[in-house]
Formats: C-alpha cells, sequence, structure tokens
C-alpha cells in the first residue's frame, strides 16, 4: 500500500504542472488499485492494468451529480480467447448509503447485459453513460475478466464531471382556443424499427387525418431528425402533411451513414429557431452524437439542459414521448431535468381516453411505442364550448 501511495503521488505531482489535467484533479480524488493512468485530460482518463481485476474510487470534493461515460474497454494479449468477456460493478455511496447509477444502453451497444448492477460485455461501442441520480461522496469501480486472465486491460473514463445546481424554467401551459403552432420532433435513427415507425406514423397520420387541427388555422412542422435534420415539413394543409407523415414511414429520408446515433441538439435548435406553441419530441434514446462526432450524453447534459430552458422561456411547451431510452432506471428522473415537471404518466391501454390527456403531463413513457395508439394528439387542441364562443368575441 505504501508503494500504492507513493505512485499516487508522484503521479498527481507530475500531472498537475498541465493545465488540461486540472479540472479531474480538483474535482475528484482518485485511489487506485493494481491500474495506471495513461493518459489524464480535463474530463477524462485512459487507465491500464496487466491484472485481472482492479479497483478505482473516486471521491467528489464538490456538491453535484457525478455523470460520465464507460467507454474502449478491452484487452491486448498474445493468447486471444474468443469468448473473454469484462465486468464492471460501480457502486456509489452517500455516507453509508449505498446508491446505484444509472446506465443508458443504447442500440450499438444492445449485447451489454446488467446482472445486479454489474455490467458485462465484450466491448463497449463509442460511450456508455452512467449517471447517479443523487449526490455522492464516493463511488467505488471494480472491474475484472471472466476468464481471470493476467493481461493488458484498457478502459477509458470519459467526460466525469460534477453536474452544478442548474435553474430550471417552468414547462408553460399550452395555449387553448387559439391560433397555435406545433411541432414534431421524430427520432429518426435505425434504432426505432419498421413497426415502431408504422405505431408513430399510424397515430400521427389518425390524428391530422381526422382532427380539425389544419381547419382552425393552426401550422404543424414534423421534423425527422438523427445526427442532423433528414427532413422538415412545415403547413396548413392536410394533404400535405399526411404526405410528410408517409415519407416517415417509408425511411425515405433515413440517413444511411450513421444510423446508430441520435443528435437531440439538431432538433432543438431548429424548435428554438421556429419557436412552436407546443413541441412534441417523440424518441427511444439518448442524444450519442455532436459536434459531427459520436460523444457521450453526459458531454452534453448541461447544454441540453440548456437548449430546453430556452425554448420554455421563449413560450413554448415541451412534451417528451420516450419509449425504451432508459433500460436501467426511469427514464422520468432524467428528464425531468429538461421539463421541470412531475406530471408523468407510463401509458396503459385506454388510459387516455378516461384518465389523462397530454396535456396533463410533461412525459409520456412507452415500451417500444406499443401503446402509442393510446395517445390522442387531437385532445391537446380541444376548446370548450364556452371557451370557444369567449374566444371568438374576444376577435370580435
Amino acid at each position: 500500500m505504501r508503494k500504492l501511495a507513493l505512485f499516487i503521488a508522484l503521479l498527481i505531482h507530475f500531472l498537475k504542472p498541465a493545465p488540461a489535467a486540472a479540472n479531474i484533479l480538483e474535482s475528484f480524488t482518485v485511489t487506485m488499485e493494481n491500474v495506471e493512468i495513461r493518459d489524464l485530460t480535463e474530463t477524462s482518463m485512459q487507465l491500464r492494468s496487466d491484472s485481472c481485476a482492479y479497483f478505482i474510487k473516486l471521491e467528489p470534493n464538490k456538491e453535484g451529480k457525478v455523470i460520465f461515460a464507460l467507454s474502449g474497454i478491452g484487452y491486448t494479449s498474445t493468447a486471444r480467447v474468443s469468448n473473454l468477456q469484462f465486468g464492471v460493478e460501480i457502486t456509489g455511496y452517500d455516507g453509508d448509503h449505498v446508491v446505484y447509477p444509472t446506465f443508458s444502453i443504447d442500440e450499438i451497444n444492445q449485447d451489454i447485459r446488467i446482472e445486479n448492477n454489474r455490467l458485462i460485455f465484450k466491448w463497449i461501442n463509442g460511450s456508455l453513460p452512467v449517471w447517479f441520480d443523487q449526490a455522492v461522496d464516493s463511488i467505488n469501480m471494480r472491474f475484472s475478466n471472466s476468464h481471470q486472465l493476467h493481461v493488458n486491460q484498457y478502459l477509458g473514463i470519459r467526460d466525469l464531471r460534477i453536474v452544478p445546481a442548474i435553474d430550471l424554467v417552468p414547462n408553460p401551459a399550452i395555449p387553448l382556443c387559439q391560433e397555435q403552432t406545433v411541432m414534431i420532433g421524430i427520432d429518426g435513427s435505425s434504432s426505432i424499427d419498421k413497426k415502431e415507425r408504422n405505431l408513430i406514423s399510424s397515430n400521427l397520420l389518425r390524428f391530422v387525418r381526422r382532427s380539425g387541427f389544419t381547419r382552425d388555422s393552426n401550422t404543424l412542422g414534423i421534423v425527422e431528425f438523427g445526427t442532423d435534420i433528414h427532413a422538415m415539413t412545415e403547413s396548413m394543409e392536410r394533404r400535405t402533411l399526411i404526405g410528410a407523415v408517409k415519407e416517415y414511414k417509408k425511411c425515405r429520408h433515413h440517413n444511411k451513414k450513421f444510423t446508430s446515433w441520435t443528435n437531440w441538439s439538431a432538433v432543438f435548435d431548429e424548435a428554438i429557431r421556429r419557436k412552436p406553441d407546443l413541441f412534441i419530441f417523440i424518441t427511444d434514446g439518448w442524444s450519442n452524437w455532436s459536434d459531427q462526432g459520436p460523444t457521450s450524453f453526459s458531454a452534453q447534459f448541461e447544454s441540453l439542459v440548456s437548449k430546453c430552458n430556452t425554448l420554455k422561456s421563449n413560450g413554448t411547451r415541451i412534451l417528451f414521448i420516450a419509449s425504451d431510452i432508459n433500460r436501467h432506471s426511469h427514464a422520468a428522473q432524467h428528464l425531468r431535468y429538461f421539463l421541470n415537471g412531475n406530471r408523468t404518466v407510463a401509458v396503459t391501454p385506454g388510459m387516455f381516453a378516461s384518465a389523462a390527456t397530454p396535456e396533463d403531463v410533461d412525459l409520456i413513457t412507452l415500451e417500444r411505442f406499443a401503446s402509442m395508439s393510446e395517445v390522442d394528439f387531437s385532445l391537446l387542441f380541444s376548446c370548450p364550448d364556452e371557451a370557444h364562443d369567449v374566444a371568438m368575441s374576444d376577435k370580435e
């Protein structure tokens, strides 16, 4: 242990003069066992170990919630083991209280499995966000491989940071009984399969065809996005809007080059530019693309929350419709940072016919969009007769 303490002291001594490494060392105390840091930047560490198992402890010295991403786990050895797997167990502590993290697993990492808070995998593609829902005073991370082999294992911890308290703008109410502009942003990445596209498009087609939305001089924008905007249609004409929904259903604008990536910023920026009264955001995965390249949700968190605050400050109400956005924990816990509301509904058959309307909630969670047909968008724009009469008299 003395050698370990000496090694860490020397490591910090030699790395501290580098300005880029300051944030991690100033924000966290790092304790290691059987592992060395090969590279250290402002928010990232590259680790290497020849041991079959190694340990890292992170102690944040500021109040806040810790988020980071795991990336590039693998090994190099002359002995190649085809079924070698790696395990990562991550546990946080708030005093004596155990705090388990949330993992966000997207389509490109769907082979990763979780067993008793332990990630098991052969490889992590891109980066895997790790999120603590509350402040912790220490985080223990234990790494190992399935065959207890002493090989050259390596690991990246990216975007390690303490999330500061962010003041959230309240989600405005939906304006009723007046002309409205509505924008619907639809995730166009390949993680939404053909069946799910049919569920989403069938719901929107029913809304456009049967509701009186367009007859009341309302404007609807339909935006499909992936790494950028794939298609944008904005119209008051029913026929034009029906065509746009059919184009989404047929994947006419599907981006084939980066089918697994989702860039929330692209559609948020479009909404900020257009300033709709209502922005309906349909997605099944966290944003994992930014600045023309893959990144982690944790790296974008503060920027994405800021964009939502800007939207709400402009008077835009946001309604999230999320499917399988987080397979390990509750999506609502994260999306409330964007919506600043507790009105969250997990849709069940018949619910919107009897118990809720979309204007009552900020977030609708679905399981692979299976209950999408239960979400009746026309209820967003219904106007009681007496309120309608008042609105008409005001115009006169």
